[in-house]
């Protein structure tokens, strides 16, 4: 069996004003797909280890990832997905094609005309045209828990499989998850199909983390769907808030196999189950995912922040009132400019709260770290500087404006890396009165463990540690003694009814908190 594999990844946040480019985008092809050693803890790998372990033969086409951002620059989307489209053309003039399995987020978008009526979903306008090449052949999907699903979507692909954790811990199992529906399917002549239920909800990843009430409780009701019968993953795809977009929204899918005439690995025509069996499948599919989309919405209230939270300054008096105490480390995060939901990484709210302390942090043991700054100009001077060197700077309001100012500091270069990986990034740490302060000079995401130490630092040594960031990670969340989630103002804002949106569909939830619609079919 031959299976053709790839995939897309990035989140749109259309209320950042940077065009993602190639520059932003890491792009793995052919043949370094089926390396081990790359994408490790990704989705892509659990699709591509799953199809290998079960002896399938794997097509790699590419897949390409970028840190979440702006809007996708409508010319480099283009060029990838024709190069996409053209590895799938040269791979069907090799030998037939019996499958397709594919690595997406669910949330990219891309800039250009398009955008000025309805966005163009990436996912939907890519899977139409490999629908187009691969008519009838089983396509089976993995998405990020942050999809926004169309109709579009919908009518091109035969499966699909979301997350279920939020932080996302289960990447890979996911990719392995979408591989074996494809793999049953096909060796059992099965048809794959699904129902769905959409909800018009918007919710801050922060209110949906699956380790707390009400999505605890709706992740184990998929996973009880999942242990009927011929359902084979039942996914909640939350949608993206950030992003002003007619198709926001949650939605439920289950994804089911039933009985039916489809091509066998042969290739020959087969039928598999009794008569009416897919019938009854498909039935309880549809019950299945209209009672948990009904749950769902019936404990809308219920998605609220599990950490504690405040406005920018109360975060801040609130973390040197803990770390005072001896509860240390204490994290901030700074959630409006989360640079991992799509925000610039250059607003200024928080920094212009952690500067007005500067005296009372004179009586911590350890300086203020702050993880970090995309600002490309000042990390360029930096490094000029050379570790060890003093300069004037001014950090951020380079892209976001609106919640951001370029503020002047005279700084100390304590440490540069250069082109750190994955994202080819150079680091430079500074220090300004008692604050440590990280900078970087492309959009990254600053959760990532190996970040700090790369710069020679340990976050649990540090009173307070302030991280562009929503919830955190697990390896900060390991350590904190304390969590707190400032609702600072900037490009992926918490506080969502405060977002100018323009095209999302209303009524929805919490914008129109009145509303009476709940679930529907799109």
């Amino acid at each position: 069996m031959r299976i053709l594999v790839g995939g897309l990844s990035h989140e749109s946040n259309t209320f950042n004003p940077i065009i993602t480019g190639e520059e932003d985008f890491v792009v793995f092809r052919d043949r370094e797909l089926l390396d081990p050693g790359l994408l490790k803890g990704s989705s892509i790998r659990g699709i591509v280890g799953t199809l290998g372990e079960e002896g399938a033969e794997v097509v790699p086409l590419f897949f390409g990832r970028g840190v979440p951002n702006g809007l996708v620059s409508a010319s480099f989307y283009q060029n990838i997905k024709d190069d996409f489209l053209t590895l799938a053309r040269e791979a069907l003039r090799e030998g037939p094609i019996q499958g397709i399995c594919l690595a997406l987020h669910g949330s990219m978008k891309i800039q250009g005309k398009a955008y000025a009526g309805e966005p163009l979903c990436a996912e939907e306008d890519l899977c139409t045209a490999m629908r187009a090449l691969f008519p009838g052949i089983p396509m089976v999907i993995a998405l990020d828990m942050h999809a926004t699903i169309t109709p579009g979507f919908l009518a091109a692909v035969d499966g699909v499989v979301g997350y279920k954790t939020a932080p996302h811990t289960d990447a890979a199992e996911t990719g392995a998850h979408a591989a074996r529906i494809l793999l049953k399917a096909m060796n059992e002549g099965l048809r794959i199909g699904m129902a769905h239920r959409y909800i018009p909800m918007m919710i801050a990843g922060e209110k949906s983390e699956t380790e707390a009430e009400p999505m605890a409780s709706l992740i184990a009701a998929c996973r009880r769907a999942e242990n009927e019968p011929g359902i084979e993953a039942a996914s909640l795809l939350l949608g993206f808030p950030w992003a002003d977009d007619p198709h926001n929204g949650a939605t439920v899918l289950l994804t089911y196999t039933e009985g039916g005439h489809n091509s066998g690995p042969s290739g020959s025509p087969t039928y598999i189950g009794p008569p009416g069996m897919g019938l009854q499948i498909r039935d309880k599919a549809e019950q299945l995912c209209a009672e948990i989309a009904r749950s769902f919405w019936e404990r809308r209230g219920e998605f609220q922040f599990r950490t504690e939270w405040y406005d920018t300054r109360e975060s801040v008096e609130t973390a040197f009132t803990y770390a005072e105490a001896g509860e240390r480390p204490v994290f901030i995060s700074d959630s409006g400019d989360n640079p991992t939901a799509g925000a610039t990484a250059d607003a200024t709210d928080l920094l212009e709260a952690l500067l007005d302390t500067m005296k009372r942090a004179e009586g911590l043991p350890s300086p203020i770290l702050y993880s970090g700054f995309f600002d490309a100009p000042a990390a360029a001077a930096c490094i000029e500087a050379g570790e060890g060197g003093e300069l004037d700077i001014t950090v951020g309001g380079n892209w976001d404006r609106i919640n951001g100012r370029k503020v002047p500091l005279r700084v100390r270069v304590d440490k540069v890396v250069r082109a750190y990986e994955p994202f080819r990034s150079d680091l430079v740490l500074v220090r300004h009165k008692k604050l440590l302060l990280v900078i970087s000079s492309r959009h990254i995401g600053f959760g990532d463990p190996e970040l700090l130490p790369a710069l020679g630092l340990r976050a649990e040594d540090y009173c307070i540690v302030a991280v562009k960031l929503g919830y955190l990670e697990p390896c900060f969340k390991a350590i904190a003694k304390k969590a707190i989630l400032a609702t600072t103002r900037g490009c992926s804002n918490e506080v969502i009814e405060s977002l100018p949106y323009h095209r999302v569909r209303r009524p929805i939830y919490p914008l129109d908190e009145d509303m009476e619609i709940g679930v529907y079919k799109m």
